[in-house]
């Protein structure tokens, strides 16, 4: 009985350390299967397909399976008739040529406007040159299946139409247009009665801006009613001379005529005098006023007849002179007051017709022999959102010895006042304007150093059992255009191109590169 109590005691000391031995007994089998499997866990498609089925042979050089390779084995997609170089637009293969070469379901048919537009395009100035030896356009860049060219990040995108503007971008000021500006003072020296105008004001041609009492003006009034009598006097003794010629002598009626002559010279001179200083004088009119109609008008004699509102707030005297605007526009500087003395050497005002302005562009001296008067031109201001329109006018003939810019100006209409006088801004000088233009994203075009490269998506990729190939296509840019770029010729509406993703093409090219090297 006691060898039992014994044998009862052994099995719960040997139950109590049996979950230790358990894990360590899973811990020494997976150290074992570790050991004889380099420590990789067997694939999904191994644990439920069962062993691995026998790989087929792969072409390390083109990353396709051998028995697709195209490269290796050209049999199996052909390339065509190879058409080489064109000279004309300076690419390989060129579609506009041969349209057949394009990669689309059907040979398109070539608009001769399209022809008449690149021409223009590469005629207008010179375009970065692709080599002819290249030979990257005979490269097509092969994926073993269209999942895998998704792998490799590949996107893509239509060769599409769109608007361009090709434009010279030069940085440029507005100026008033000095042809319409008046800088204005007193004909004459006096003293400010009244200052009619203020800095901003719109004034219309005539109007006045200031009344000045001038001495020298009522010297010139004297001077004109003094000629005046000496001529109604002149006149009176000839005529009586010339009705009894039969009874005088010839010398009398001879000297009546030469003193009529001098004093009708002298009161032309009079009036002439009151004309420099901007005084309206009708001398014929005056002759048929008697003395006493004289002296009732002598304080208005040349004032404009818009000014008698103004003799309320002043004076009258016969002294009056107005400073008048020669032109409509806006009071744009004003440097006078009531009281002061001023001379015709003292600037008071300056009015501007602001309803056009002039722009001057400062145009680099390598890029000025593509301007042309009569060209578009869009400004910007600074700070605007907006442009403003207006043509080439004038192209000057002299360099900046600093700069080695060339002047040019535009006439810019501002009916509604929104440009400034001396506004910083940038002008475009428009060369071409294309709305048929053909465009490919930026990150579509690449520079592999000889040419500028595309990867066009073949035509039938989509289509089942076909080859997923990728064609090296050389192309002519143009003009970019934000993130989107004109394609001169090497590309057709319609072809789709890798925009993303082109790293794992690039890198085929350089390794073929390097091999052929």
């Amino acid at each position: 009985m006691r060898w039992l109590l014994r044998v009862f005691s052994i099995l719960a000391a040997v139950r109590g350390h049996l979950s230790t031995l358990a894990v360590v007994g899973v811990l020494a089998a997976l150290a074992w299967w570790g050991h004889h499997s380099d420590w990789t866990l067997p694939k999904f498609s191994e644990l439920v397909a069962g062993p691995p089925a026998k790989e087929e042979p792969w072409c390390a050089e083109h990353g396709v399976p051998e028995a697709i390779c195209i490269a290796c084995n050209p049999k199996l997609m052909p390339k065509g008739k190879l058409y080489g170089w064109c000279a004309e637009h300076g690419v390989h293969e060129c579609p506009w040529e041969h349209p057949q070469v394009a990669q689309l379901a059907q040979v398109p048919r070539i608009d001769p406007a399209d022809l008449a537009r690149v021409k223009h395009a590469l005629e207008l100035c010179p375009r970065k040159p692709n080599n002819p030896q290249c030979k990257l356009h005979l490269r097509r860049i092969q994926f073993p299946s269209a999942q895998d060219a998704d792998k490799a990040g590949i996107d893509i995108d239509l060769v599409s139409r769109g608007e361009v503007l090709e434009t010279i971008d030069a940085v440029g000021e507005v100026q008033y247009d000095p042809t319409r500006v008046a800088q204005l003072a007193s004909p004459a020296a006096g003293v400010v009665l009244l200052v009619n105008k203020n800095v901003g004001d719109r004034v219309s041609r005539g109007e006045v801006l200031a009344l000045i009492d001038s001495a020298e003006v009522g010297r010139a009034k004297a001077q004109l009613l003094e000629a005046l009598a000496r001529v109604r006097l002149h006149e009176k003794t000839y005529q009586r001379l010339q009705s009894i010629q039969a009874v005088v002598a010839g010398k009398r009626l001879l000297e009546a005529e030469t003193a009529l002559a001098g004093a009708q010279a002298q009161l032309e001179q009079a009036a002439q005098r009151l004309i420099n200083l901007g005084l309206r004088v009708d001398r014929k009119q005056l002759r048929k006023l008697s003395a006493q109609e004289l002296a009732e008008r002598l304080p208005l004699l040349g004032l404009p007849s818009h000014v008698t509102s103004l003799l309320e707030r002043v004076r009258p005297t016969a002294n009056l002179l107005p400073v008048v605007a020669p032109l409509d526009g806006v009071v744009v500087w004003r440097s006078v007051v009531a009281g002061e003395v001023v001379d015709p050497r003292r600037m008071l005002f300056t009015v501007a017709d602001t309803r056009r302005m002039w722009l001057l562009l400062d145009v680099p001296q390598e890029q000025v022999r593509y301007v042309q008067e009569g060209q578009q031109v869009l400004f910007r201001p600074d700070g605007s959102d907006h442009d403003e329109v207006g043509q080439v006018s004038w192209i000057s003939t002299t360099v900046d010895t600093t700069t080695r810019t060339v002047q040019v100006r535009v006439e810019l209409d501002n009916p509604q006042g929104h440009l400034r006088n001396e506004t910083f801004g940038t002008g475009r000088i428009v060369l071409r304007r294309d709305p048929r233009a053909i465009l490919i994203p930026r990150s579509a075009l690449h520079w592999e150093g000889c040419c500028h490269v595309v990867f066009v998506r073949d035509k039938d990729y989509l289509k089942p059992g076909s080859y997923k190939v990728f064609h090296t296509r050389s192309v002519r840019p143009g003009v970019v255009v934000g993130q989107q770029v004109e394609i001169l010729a090497g590309l057709l509406p319609g072809e789709v191109v890798v925009t993303e993703g082109s790293a794992a093409l690039r890198a085929e090219l350089l390794k073929g590169n390097l091999g052929a090297g």
